[in-house]
Formats: C-alpha cells, structure tokens, sequence
C-alpha cells in the first residue's frame, strides 16, 4: 500500500509579534494598523496573549476571524496568575516566527520600529532591543519625573548586579526581538514582568544589539504599572541571582569572600589572642579553615554552573588559592614586623589576597564569545552528539519519520514507539527522553539491560524536519543529565538551517556549527 503523504507545509513565518494586552479595545485597531502596515513586505503572524476584562476579547476574536494572521489567545481570570510575565511567556512558548517580537498593546512601542529591529538580527544580533536610553532614543513617554527617576534605578540595579545585562543599555526594555532559536530550552520563571532580563542573564553568549527607540505617549486607556510592582521586581532579582547558577558570578565571590574572612579573623583572634598562640600557628590554622569554608561555598554558589567540569575546576581552584595563600603569607609577615595588632595584620594580608583570589578564579570560568559559525557537515553534527549523551545508535529522522542517516551505519528498523516519540517531539520542539521501566518483580536480576531513548529536534520550525534519535541498550539507561549534554552539545554547534525533504524521503541540508569552546 503506498504511503500517505503529508500535506505540503505552509510558507514558513519570518517574524512572530507578541502583544499582551489588558483591556486596551481603544488601542487594538490603529495598532493592528500600523501593524499590517509596516510588515507589509514580511511573512507574519500577531499573536496577542490576552487578560481583559473589556470589549478588548470579543474585539480581538472578530478581528482574528477575518485574519488568519491574527490569533488570540484569551486568558480567563483564574489562569492570569503572574500577571504580564506569564502572558509574554506563553505567547513565546505559542510564537511560530523565526524570530519573535515583543511590544505592548498601548502604542507606546511604535510598530514601525520592529523593521529596524529585524534588519539588526538579520545583521548578527540573536536578540536586539528597543533602547530608549540609547543615543538618539528617548523616554518622553515615561510620564512624570519621578516615574523615570524609578525607571533608571531599576536599570542601574539590573546592571550593577548582572554582567549580563551590560550588554544593552536598557535590560527592562519591553520591546525587543530574538531569534526563536534562542528560546529552546530556557525555562522561563518570572517574577513581575521584565522578561528581557530574564531572557540576558540566562542566554549564554548571545549577540545583543540595541537600537534607539523614543518611548511614545500612551494612547487609550490607563497605565498598568502599580507600587506592588517594585517589590515584584526586586524578588524577580532575588530569583535570577539564586535560581540561575552562574548569575551575579562576582557579587558571590564577593559574599563567599566576606564571609571566609570574618571566619579567618575570628579564628587568627580566638588563637593568638585567647589561646596565646604563636602568630605564625594562628595565622595557619586560620587560614586552613577559611580556605575549606570559601572553597565548599564558591563550589555551590560561584561556580555551580561549571559542574560539568567539577573536577579540573577543582584543581584549579586550589592552584588559584594556594597562590593567593603564599601571598597573603607574605603580607602577613611583613605586617607582624611592624607589631601591629594581630587582627590588622591578619586583615592587611587578607584582603590582599582577596584580590589575588579573585582575579585567579574569575578568570577560569570567564565566558568567551563564540567563534564564527564553521560548516558541519549532518553526519560529524550526528556522530558528536552521539558521543555527548554516550549513545550506542544515532539516527537522523526527518518530518515523516523516516530514517535519513544512521550512526554507525546499518539496518535500522523503526518501532512505533520510536515513531511516536519523534512526532511528538517533532510537533512541540521540545525533546523528549524514554526510558523503559525496570522489573517490578521483587528479586527482579541487577544485570538486565534496558532500553532507552533521546529525540532531539534539530531545528526550532514546528513541526521540525529534522530529528536526532539517541538510542542506548544498557544497564544504565539514559539520564537527565545525558540529555542536557545532548542539548548543550547541540547548541555549540549551532543551528541547522534550511533542509527540505525529497519525494524518497531524503534530507539535504546545510549545518551550520561553532567549534566545541
């Protein structure tokens, strides 16, 4: 019996806008307007994630009926839990563009701008921000002085403690794009409603490019900024600094520091001071301990992001210490000979140390940008992720789910589990990892061999022409952490770009891919 083909796909979307809105039906026409306008030479889809209360829905549902490329989706009052951040979100996790817009529905973000956005990622930039405190930009639109004055605070704070926020002049932007590859894997947790930062501090190495926006006045309607959301935005810093490993890197070494001197003082007093020891002896055991305190806290909070590489990491921490050690030895030494106080001496010799310690160990975890995108050709792509998740059988699968390339080469039949697994990653972009159960028998034998399967879609489209199936056939079955390795491998390698199915089912493509850092 032939096979039934699928249905040819519809012209791929270049750009999708993501507009929350809360009772803005004054807003909503001249936007869409001005909207259809601008893009009128781009492949687009306006999807606005929607929590009124007004005219606003049943506005956006006669509109979305004439244009299909409008959608809505209609948040009930229950479901609006965490308010503006949750909206942007889903409309993020739904967006089907390449790449992806965010503004406001209240015309304070002119449409007409999303043009120059796009034309910078089109240069480079993986995400590119509508700056208003760019040269030639401006925050009129603001309001009052002391809306603004709160507004720059916010932004200094970001960039005080994020490193990553640098990177644009306005973190806490609203209007900004980004490619949707950059969105695969982050998990959004929101606290308030700048997504922005949320999406810096956790993309790795991502191109920011900013461009100059005059932030207009509102149109119809009221401003939906209240008091209750400075507190909101101060927990969302609370969260990234604690929830996002390799945050505020520096302000962690910092309080570890902290910390590990009060110890080292406390310890230099307790034995010089209390127990009469030696200044030399106290100094020692002091610094024993200190060093112990400092190295077990930075593991877990400075440098938690870098557990994949715990143990070179390890080594090198302790080579950056001990060197630190001997210096601060030194000062210490010096400091004794001129009989000051213990207490100045051990802090002298610390705190010189401290800078010491600090350079050494910043600089082994310090982010380097990636190089230029290198081809790769789909097999070497499929062979390094094999290597990566330690996978026994590696098979490229295209949009029908049919076996395209085959690691090591061979017969390759494909189970109606396996088939299932690739469509649903293939549909949602999202991978998936199957294990197959255990025996639940109650003497089940410890030598049984178990299946377990990764799907990797390789390509952000929806549905993705392109998976890679991971197989492995072995007591230890595939885990979390394989996956992780798998996706991360991908990502250094980059994106596959445009690949198109032949009528035998074969697949062509050009991979693009950045050299392992």
């Amino acid at each position: 019996m032939p096979r039934r083909r699928s249905a040819p796909s519809p012209t791929p979307i270049e750009l999708s806008v993501v507009i929350p809105t809360r009772d803005e039906a004054g807003n909503v026409p001249l936007l869409l307007q001005r909207l259809r306008s601008s893009l009128a030479e781009v492949s687009f889809e306006i999807l606005f994630v929607d929590d009124s209360d007004d005219a606003t829905p049943q506005l956006l549902r006669d509109i979305a009926s004439k244009d299909s490329r409008v959608r809505v989706l209609h948040r009930a009052a229950d479901l609006r839990a965490g308010g503006l951040s949750t909206a942007v979100v889903l409309g993020l996790a739904e967006a089907r563009g390449r790449v992806v817009c965010v503004m406001d529905g209240d015309l304070q973000h002119p449409p007409e701008a999303i043009l120059e956005l796009l034309a910078a990622e089109r240069g480079g930039a993986d995400i590119v921000v509508a700056s208003r405190y760019l040269s030639g930009g401006s925050r009129a639109g603001l309001g009052g002085g002391f809306r603004r004055l709160v507004s720059r605070g916010a932004t200094f704070l970001a960039r005080a403690i994020f490193t990553e926020a640098r990177a644009s002049t306005d973190p806490l932007a609203g209007f900004f794009l980004c490619r949707s590859a950059l969105l695969s894997g982050l998990e959004f947790r929101p606290v308030g409603f700048k997504i922005l930062l949320e999406l810096l501090v956790c993309s790795e190495s991502a191109t920011v490019v900013d461009v100059p926006l005059s932030f207009q006045v509102r149109g119809a309607g009221k401003s939906k900024a209240t008091p209750a959301q400075g507190w909101l935005y101060l927990r969302h810093l609370w969260s990234l600094v604690r929830d996002v490993p390799g945050s505020a890197r520096r302000w962690k070494f910092a309080a570890v520091g902290v910390s590990g001197l009060l110890l080292l003082l406390g310890v230099l007093e307790l034995g010089g001071a209390v127990l009469g020891w030696p200044a030399l002896a106290a100094w020692g055991l002091a610094f024993a301990i200190s060093l112990a305190w400092n190295f077990t806290l930075n593991l877990r909070l400075t440098f938690a992001d870098a557990r994949r590489e715990r143990y070179p990491l390890m080594r090198r921490y302790i080579g950056s210490s001990l060197t630190a050690g001997g210096v601060q030895l030194v000062v210490f030494l010096g400091l004794v000979g001129l009989n000051l106080p213990l207490l100045v001496d051990g802090l002298g010799a610390a705190i010189v140390a401290m800078g010491v310690n600090a350079t050494l160990s910043l600089q082994m975890v310090r982010r380097r940008r990636r190089p230029p995108p290198q081809p790769l050709g789909l097999e070497p792509l499929l062979v390094r992720l094999s290597r990566a998740s330690r996978a026994d059988l590696a098979v490229l699968v295209n949009d029908e789910q049919e076996a395209v390339l085959v690691s090591p080469e061979g017969d390759y039949r494909m189970t109606p589990l396996v088939r299932d697994l690739c469509r649903r990653a293939a549909s949602t972009g999202v991978p998936v990892l199957w294990t197959e159960p255990p025996s639940s028998r109650p003497q089940a034998r410890s030598n049984v061999e178990l299946t377990s399967v990764i799907v990797l879609p390789m390509t952000p489209q929806r549905p993705a022409p392109l998976s890679a199936v991971l197989h492995r056939h072995s007591r230890t079955a595939f885990s979390p952490q394989d996956l992780e390795a798998a996706m991360r491998q991908l990502q250094r390698l980059g994106r596959v770009g445009e690949i198109k199915s032949s009528p035998r089912g074969r697949a062509r493509s050009e991979a693009v891919a950045n050299p392992a850092r």
